[in-house]
């Protein structure tokens, strides 16, 4: 399991480095400040691989532009970053992403439980344009969440898995367990719902897997 902490600010780089963060992941779509001071604060600071993502709207970000304002937004980070976080919306973009050389963490977030079924199919799809698939459910019920255990046992490597919001939020401390290769976290401020801070989740995987 590698944890990425999930930052609003690159300032916040230095403080989830010595906190023991695996990856950082810069949300763009929430950021306030004119992103060219953010490259500014991007560039040379940190040592740890880096996810430039900028989530839509429809998928619990703050981004509520069309495709191309998307990448024209992506692009000038592409020389700072390792990942870059698409949609499925977003996918055209993938392979000029991946000419530069980086990383696609092909993500879904989803408002709903999707069957079995449905999430194999996901799974391919995002398989066809990303090298990380990264799919994140709203379980309704702890038969939901079994079903997403199981499918996330049985999926193909590499897969991250997570939920939305509070109220299976528990689920994030053990899907690595179960084979999500990165858990999603915060150090101060979540940038999404149900997110634990970093010293709670490794407190919690601390306690889960003492011996």
């Amino acid at each position: 399991m590698k944890i990425v902490v999930s930052l609003a600010s690159p300032a916040e780089i230095p403080k989830a480095v010595a906190l023991g963060a695996d990856l950082i992941e810069l949300r763009l779509d929430l950021m306030s400040d004119d992103l060219s001071s953010v490259m500014a604060g991007t560039g040379g600071q940190c040592t740890l691989p880096i996810i430039a993502t900028l989530r839509s709207r429809e998928e619990g970000g703050a981004f509520t532009g069309d495709a191309e304002e998307w990448f024209s937004t992506i692009q000038p980070f592409l020389d700072l970053v390792d990942y870059v976080d698409v949609e499925r919306k977003f996918r055209k973009f993938a392979r000029m992403i991946h000419y530069q050389p980086l990383q696609v963490v092909a993500s879904a977030h989803i408002k709903y439980m999707p069957s079995p079924d449905d999430l194999k199919a996901i799974e391919r799809d995002l398989r066809e344009y990303g090298d990380v698939p990264k799919i994140a459910v709203t379980p309704s019920s702890p038969r939901d969440l079994l079903d997403f255990l199981e499918f996330t046992l049985e999926a193909e490597r590499p897969l991250v898995t997570t939920v939305m919001g509070e109220e299976f939020r528990y689920a994030r401390t053990f899907l690595p367990f179960f084979g999500s290769e990165w858990v999603y976290c915060h150090i101060g401020t979540p940038t999404a719902k149900g997110q634990y801070d970093i010293r709670e989740l490794e407190h919690l995987q601390e306690l889960l897997t003492y011996r």
